[in-house]
């Protein structure tokens, strides 16, 4: 990976699943990585963990609430520059209206208080880490809904506005949180699915990576499951306009402030 001193990336649920190897891999970049997280004690221990393997590594914690959407300002506030946010903190939980608010709307907000410290970057960038529910949503799955709030979010945050480059990843068929950490063992997962370390490549690529243009989407290159991850094609949901720009609206009316 190229090298990144100087640099301020901030990753949201990055105490834990995805989100911790997504800042243990940009960590050994030389950039300061920001843990967004609501808990203290875990992100303590998530930067000890990340230190344990990068004994160099520059991190810090924010606290950071999505559902509080009312506390999101002032977390954007302790911050003095930033480059890329990674905007992959989310819950699934049986409560579908505070996952709405916690997986699209906190990042919603969130995002609308960091574009000036992006925009003043070189080259900042907004990551968004949907899922592959999230591609094609049934009527039914409300985390699906909300993974794919996200990821239209993600794409028309890129047609309204060029200050910042606005990108769409998801972690193929990763495991979750649950499971063991890095390598999938264990046959037949193993040849379909990867561990949560291969799963942070995308957002990390879209980070990093100088040849991305915004609008991309980054995911595994083997059947968008596993492997290294490539720039893939913007299909189906995810490519109705129509549907990106009502979300949008709905998320402007819901939360009251619009990130472009």
């Amino acid at each position: 990976m190229p090298r990144a001193e100087g640099k301020t990336f901030l990753v949201t649920g990055a105490n834990a699943g995805i989100g911790y190897h997504v800042a243990e891999q940009l960590a050994t970049t030389g950039a300061t990585v920001v843990l967004g997280s609501r808990s203290s004690e875990k992100a303590e221990a998530a930067m000890a963990r990340i230190r344990s393997v990068v004994p160099d590594a520059r991190v810090r914690h924010l606290q950071l609430d999505l559902a509080d959407l009312d506390s999101l300002k002032a977390a954007a506030g302790e911050l003095d520059s930033l480059d890329a946010v990674v905007c992959n903190g989310g819950v699934m939980i049986d409560d579908a209206e505070l996952m709405y608010a916690t997986n699209h709307l906190g990042h919603f907000v969130l995002v609308h208080w960091l574009m000036p410290l992006l925009a003043a970057a070189q080259e900042g960038r907004v990551v968004t880490t949907g899922s592959l529910r999230g591609k094609t949503v049934k009527a039914d799955d409300a985390y699906a809904r909300s993974k794919q709030a996200q990821m239209l979010f993600g794409f028309e945050l890129h047609r309204r506005q060029s200050a910042v480059l606005s990108l769409v990843n998801h972690p193929g068929g990763a495991l979750d949180s649950l499971t063991p950490p890095r390598k999938v063992r264990s046959l037949p997962a193993g040849l379909l699915l990867q561990g949560k370390d291969a799963g942070a490549w995308p957002a990390v690529r879209a980070v990093l990576d100088p040849s991305v243009r915004g609008g991309q989407m980054v995911g595994p290159r083997m059947f968008g499951l596993r492997g290294e991850p490539r720039v893939e094609p913007v299909r189906g949901q995810l490519a109705d306009t129509a549907l990106a720009a009502r979300v949008w609206a709905e998320s402007v009316e819901l939360t009251g402030v619009e990130p472009a």
